[in-house]
């Protein structure tokens, strides 16, 4: 059973979802089956890019940090799903051995004028390295439940 309902969420909350640690047999193996470009899975070809080595896929990122929304925030609300990414980026390449860091932010709520059972959240998630640099950015829009 859900806590929070869109009520619940205020429109500037700001939640740290936690880290990952970008393992390179896990880049690899999610290279392999989904992304299978050189700069993901061939040392050898990657080395010889702007990389100067393999570097995680762009959406390896992004589902690392999807499963970091779900596990520290979406499910513990009455989340319905979203309409879909108004914005994604890929800023910085993610290497094996890099600690990845996620929070998530609130932008704004819109009650749904067709609906009353529900409303709708704008929010973005963004991941940084190490050192501090944005290595994904998304923003979306979610539909919640109210009470």
């Amino acid at each position: 059973m859900p806590r929070r309902y869109y009520e619940d969420i205020d429109a500037d909350e700001v939640r740290a979802l936690g880290r990952y640690t970008a393992e390179r047999d896990e880049l690899l193996q999610f290279a392999e089956r989904y992304d299978p470009q050189p700069i993901h899975v061939d040392p050898v070809a990657a080395e010889d890019t702007i990389y100067g080595g393999i570097i995680a896929s762009g959406w390896h990122t992004a589902s690392c940090c999807m499963r970091l929304l779900v596990d520290e925030f979406l499910s513990e609300t009455a989340t319905l799903g979203s309409f879909g990414l108004d914005e994604l980026r890929w800023r910085t390449p993610v290497y094996p051995g890099d600690t990845v860091s996620v929070e998530v932010r609130v932008l704004e709520k819109t009650e749904s004028t067709s609906r009353d059972d529900r409303g709708y959240i704008t929010s973005e998630v963004e991941a940084t390295n190490g050192d501090g640099d944005e290595v994904v950015y998304w923003r979306a829009t979610n539909i919640f439940l109210k009470r």
